[in-house]
């Protein structure tokens, strides 16, 4: 724009009406006086701010006003946005004097609002797909100048240049989370790139003379396709052989195990059903196991040799030693009674170290077939998180009972 003091008075008020609509179009984006937007909030507001100058009038709004008709939105919040938008003109005095205290909204600003909601939701494709529209049509217009298509290509070879350089970022070094959640929306464009290269052929017939602008923007079209293709790659990559592209990347597993809390966690596995967990050992109990089990007798036994002496034996020898051990180590189990439960002898064992020693037991004294005790196992599973054995399984020891018949 041209200085001021280099015009007449008409183009100088001119340039200043063009300034007065620039301001108040881009007034969402400014930023300085703390106006620039940074999330969706700072929209709502100013669009609920326009919408209630807009129910309200020809008559205006007062800033009291305006605080109210923008409830649940605090005051501050509301008187905040209020400023921003009345210091690029996007809301004005009804009338032009000193104590005036009704005001009105401009037309452009909340365009600008509709446009932004636009773009955040399509990621600016619908308007792509116009300036190609508007392009393919100024190529018919037999009215075009070369100038004016000049103009058109280096726009759209802008475009395209914008479009690819972060898709082909993300599909390199972004996060699949990123690149899903960015990158989709701008994914599967066949149409848009079979319309952008009808355009470019179209407009290097007609103009040959400018060929360069052509080819720069037939490579913004391939660049735009390779990014394309590269980002749908990976993506397919990390949904497996499935292909499953709904499946949530490990990423945002992740970002949700570290930001949900307890109810969030244990309702992601509600109707789901596992193993029962591994009894819990220490580092010393597997010392120990470590140890007993390399503590084994090397030596070699001998042989039997016979007995010297000619004196016979006092009484009939102790064969089997063990079964009477484990027929006394039974009964200590019954103590007197016809049954018992595992899970009760595990609890007067106390730790886990004599809970196995009574399983090693247990399971010993059941595979003698010739001692009159049976132990069977159940279905049931009882679980305790605060007992030493987390949980058992149902198990009994019972004496069989002999009946003699005569």
């Amino acid at each position: 724009m041209s200085g001021a003091e280099e015009l007449p008075f008409e183009s100088a008020a001119a340039d200043s009406a063009v300034l007065s609509i620039y301001r108040q179009v881009y007034s969402v984006l400014a930023r300085t006086a703390g106006s620039m937007i940074d999330d969706s909030g700072s929209v709502d507001v100013d669009e609920a701010i326009l919408s209630a100058f807009a129910l309200a009038g020809p008559a205006g709004l007062s800033i009291e006003q305006v605080c109210a008709a923008c409830r649940p939105v605090s005051e501050s919040t509301v008187r905040r946005r209020f400023e921003v938008l009345r210091s690029y003109r996007a809301v004005g005095k009804v009338n032009e004097r000193p104590n005036e205290l009704y005001y009105q909204a401009a037309f452009a600003p909340y365009v600008m609002l509709l446009f932004l909601r636009r773009l955040s939701r399509s990621g600016g494709l619908s308007e792509l797909h116009q300036l190609l529209s508007v392009a393919r049509l100024a190529v018919d217009d037999s009215t075009t100048t070369p100038e004016q298509a000049r103009d058109h290509l280096l726009q759209m070879t802008t475009v395209f240049r914008l479009l690819a350089n972060p898709i082909m970022q993300l599909a390199k070094s972004g996060t699949v989370e990123s690149l899903r959640e960015q990158a989709q929306p701008l994914l599967g464009n066949s149409e848009l790139l079979d319309q952008a290269t009808a355009y470019h052929n179209r407009a290097a017939d007609v103009w040959p003379q400018l060929l360069p602008e052509c080819t720069d923007l037939r490579l913004a079209v391939a660049g735009y396709r390779d990014a394309v293709a590269a980002a749908a790659g990976r993506l397919i990559d990390k949904a497996g052989r499935t292909r499953a592209l709904g499946l949530l990347p490990a990423e945002r597993w992740r970002t949700f195990a570290r930001d949900a809390g307890v109810d969030e966690l244990a309702a992601a596995l509600d109707g789901l059903l596992f193993d029962a967990p591994d009894p819990y050992f220490s580092a010393d109990d597997l010392i120990d196991a470590v140890e007993e089990g390399l503590h084994t007798d090397s030596g070699r036994t001998p042989p039997p040799r016979p007995r010297l002496d000619d004196d016979a034996p006092a009484g009939p020898p102790d064969t089997d030693a063990e079964l009477r051990m484990l027929t006394e180590r039974a009964e200590e189990f019954l103590a007197g009674a016809d049954e018992v439960t595992v899970a009760a002898l595990l609890t007067a064992a106390g730790d886990w170290p004599a809970g196995r020693r009574v399983l090693s037991d247990l399971t010993a004294i059941s595979l003698r077939s010739e001692l009159p005790y049976t132990l069977t196992w159940g279905d049931g599973l009882r679980v305790d998180a605060g007992a030493e054995t987390t949980w058992v399984s149902d198990g009994w020891l019972r004496r069989q009972r002999v009946t003699v018949t005569s």
